[in-house]
């Protein structure tokens, strides 16, 4: 016998739209953007010698607690940019390893392959899904491990006060990757600020976007120096033209990636609030409802970034029904969602292939709540928590119709 879920020809919770990421509007356009565009036009300097990217790495870097920020034009470039200055490397020579959660996009592990780093990858917490502190001070080798690069998943900080002070010990440095964390803080810290250095990313789904762009962020000059000379084929920060006292690439900005960023930069506090605000009331509406475990904040983090919903789907409280069919069910209810990533990212075909290649460049700790993670999440996106408080109650009615129909 058949449910009255949209599944299964129903009238589904929700017909209306989400709101559209990013948030443009013709008034946006007309009295912000088009002028700060056209500023980059008339100026007639759209690339070199970067004066808008300038402004906008230190407006960023004031953002976020930081004395220096440097930009780049992707999440990705941002990440090589943060390892090369933190651990003064040349891209020529084997690096050292570096420790990673197993649980990340596959960008966190290929920037620093890039880099000549060998990879360790090791367990996350079981609520939070960021790094465990405890794996990985446990895969700490004395001879390889150079650094450690937690990663602030879903927006949700990692533990980086554990985090530095491992990497204190051991003589390690601690690069954070943030790109998915806009505006997360802990202990009203914000996230890019703790580590040796930060790495974010403004690629078309970031709670910061101009459809690409990236950024790190430091406290010492020396690392900004570095990551500077690595983005600008070598050169110092206030050098000459045709100085080159490093080996870099050219990993430059638009000016015109600088002026968009710049303008929307102004809305993030307000949107982080949103998102934080609509989260907490979805959270209180889906454990009434039971069986999708919601994100856990950790008692630390002060400000989750959300740009992810991340849930836990439990198929028992469902019937027994797959976490492929609930999905299915959501979507048909009019509820966007995903399944996340759906491996530990060391048995994804790319890295697989490397490891029997190479296996002296992978090395893989037990990942039980990475396995958890992979086979339960469901994940919500950011621009969903920008809807209004009555819109989150349509999420918790379609979880309860699927959970009513699934039993």
């Amino acid at each position: 016998m058949k449910s009255d879920l949209a599944l299964h020809g129903g009238k589904p919770i929700r017909t209306a739209g989400w709101p559209e990421w990013p948030q443009n509007s013709p008034e946006l356009w007309e009295s912000k953007i088009e002028p700060a565009l056209r500023q980059v036009y008339l100026s007639g300097s759209e690339g070199l010698p970067g004066r808008q990217a300038k402004r906008f790495a230190q407006a960023f870097a004031d953002f976020c607690g930081a004395a220096y920020g440097v930009m780049t034009p992707h999440g990705t470039d941002a990440l090589m940019a943060a390892l090369t200055g933190a651990l003064d490397l040349d891209g020529f020579n084997g690096a050292g390893e570096i420790i990673l959660p197993n649980y990340t996009f596959i960008a966190t592990a290929s920037a620093a392959l890039d880099r000549r780093l060998s990879l360790c990858f090791v367990d996350v917490q079981p609520d939070t899904f960021t790094l465990c502190p405890e794996a990985a001070e446990a895969a700490v080798d004395p001879e390889r491990t150079r650094a450690v690069l937690p990663v602030h998943l879903g927006g949700h900080p990692a533990d980086m006060e554990r985090i530095v002070q491992l990497a204190e010990r051991h003589g390690l440095k601690t690069i954070e990757d943030c790109a998915q964390a806009h505006g997360a803080e802990m202990n009203g810290r914000k996230v890019g600020s703790m580590g040796d250095a930060g790495a974010f990313s403004f690629q078309s789904s970031k709670n910061l976007t101009a459809g690409e762009g990236g950024m790190v962020v430091a406290n010492d000059e020396a690392i900004r120096n570095r990551v500077a000379a690595f983005k600008d084929v070598g050169r110092h920060p206030d050098g000459e033209r045709w100085e080159y006292p490093r080996i870099g690439w050219n990993y430059r900005p638009s000016e015109y990636l600088a002026a968009l960023l710049s303008v929307r930069l102004e809305t993030l506090e307000a949107e982080t609030r949103l998102r934080n605000e609509n989260a907490a009331y979805l959270t209180r509406q889906l454990t009434d409802v039971g069986g999708l475990t919601p994100p856990r904040l950790a008692p630390y983090a002060s400000v989750h970034g959300f740009h992810l919903y991340m849930c836990q789907y439990d198929a028992d409280a469902f019937g027994g029904r797959s976490r492929a069919e609930f999905c299915a069910a959501l979507r048909a209810e009019g509820v966007p969602c995903s399944a996340g990533y759906m491996e530990p990212l060391s048995e994804s075909p790319a890295l697989k292939r490397l490891r029997e290649r190479r296996p002296d460049l992978i090395r893989v700790e037990p990942c039980p709540n990475v396995e958890k993670a992979a086979a339960d999440s469901v994940w919500l996106m950011q621009n969903m928590l920008l809807a209004e408080q009555e819109d989150m109650d349509d999420i918790a009615e379609a979880v309860a119709k699927i959970r009513k129909a699934f039993r």
